[in-house]
C-alpha cells in the first residue's frame, strides 16, 4: 500500500528552491528573537504549493494530516492546511457537520502548528468558515470558541481568533469582528494589529456606518497600523480626519498579556 504522505512529502522536497529559500527565511522572520524563528523552509511558493497538492486532494485523512503537520518544513505544514481546507469546502457541499466538527476539533488541536501568519491566514478562513456556516453554530458558541483563542496567549491563536472574523462577515455576521478588535486593541505585537485593521476594513465593505460608528469610540485607542488598515478603502479626506484624530503608535507600550 502506497504511503501518500511520504509522496507528497518526497514532491515538495523534489521542488525545492534554496534561492527562494533564503528569501522566504526573511520575509517570515526567522532569525533569532522574531516571530518566526527557527521555522525551515523549502522556497516554495504558494501557488507552486497548491499546484503540488492537487493528487492529494480527498485522499489523506485526519491521521496524515497529523503526521504532516508534524514536518519542520513550513511548505508541507501547509500542504496539510491546504488540504484540510479543501476537505472543509467539500465536507461544507456535503452538509458534513459531523465531519466538519471532528476537522475543526483536530484543526484546534494543531492549531500551534500553524506558526506564522500565511499558514493562519490560508487556513482558517475557509475551515471555520465551512463549520460555522454548515453546522449553524449559535452566536454564543461561537463567542465561547473564540474567546479561548483569543484568551490563549498564543500569537497564532490570537491571530486565528480575528482572522477566522472574516468567515463570518462573509455571512453577514460583524459582531464578532468588532467585539475582538475592541478587545485586542491593546495588543503589543504588529502582527494583530494588521490582522484587526483589516477585518476592521472588511467589517467596513458590509457596513460602513457600523466601521465608522466603531471607530467613533475606539480610534484614539486603536494602534495606527490597525487604524491605517482599517480606513483603507475610505476616502483620502476622511482617511486624513480619522488619522489626523489619533491611533496609538503601533509599536506602543500597551499589551494585554
Amino acid at each position: 500500500m502506497r504511503d501518500l504522505v511520504h509522496d507528497l512529502e518526497t514532491v515538495f522536497m523534489d521542488h525545492g528552491d534554496t534561492e527562494k529559500t533564503r528569501h522566504l527565511m526573511r520575509f517570515f522572520k526567522t532569525g533569532i528573537g522574531q516571530y518566526g524563528y527557527g521555522d525551515q523552509f523549502l522556497g516554495l511558493a504558494v501557488p507552486v504549493a497548491r499546484s503540488l497538492i492537487a493528487p492529494f486532494k480527498g485522499k489523506l485523512d485526519l491521521s496524515d494530516f497529523d503526521r504532516l503537520l508534524n514536518s519542520s518544513w513550513h511548505e508541507i505544514r501547509l500542504a496539510a492546511l491546504l488540504l484540510m481546507t479543501d476537505s472543509a469546502k467539500q465536507m461544507l457541499k456535503r452538509n458534513d457537520a459531523v465531519g466538519l466538527r471532528e476537522l475543526v476539533a483536530f484543526y484546534d488541536k494543531r492549531l500551534e502548528s500553524a506558526n506564522n501568519w500565511d499558514l493562519i491566514d490560508l487556513s482558517v478562513y475557509n475551515i471555520m468558515g465551512a463549520y460555522w456556516q454548515c453546522a449553524n453554530i449559535e452566536p454564543a458558541e461561537r463567542k465561547r470558541f473564540l474567546r479561548i483563542w483569543a484568551d490563549s496567549g498564543n500569537l497564532w491563536r490570537e491571530r486565528a481568533a480575528i482572522v477566522s472574523t472574516n468567515a463570518l462577515i462573509r455571512q453577514g455576521h460583524l459582531e464578532e469582528t468588532f467585539w475582538l478588535a475592541e478587545y485586542f486593541i491593546n495588543h503589543s505585537h504588529d502582527l494583530m494589529h494588521k490582522a484587526t485593521g483589516w477585518m476592521l476594513r472588511e467589517a467596513g465593505k458590509k457596513d460602513i456606518k457600523a466601521l465608522r460608528d466603531f471607530l467613533t469610540v475606539f480610534h484614539r485607542r486603536l494602534p495606527r497600523t490597525a487604524l491605517r488598515y482599517a480606513i483603507e478603502r475610505m476616502e483620502p479626506a476622511e482617511r486624513k480626519k480619522w488619522m489626523d484624530k489619533g491611533g496609538s503608535p503601533s509599536c506602543d507600550a500597551h499589551t494585554r498579556k
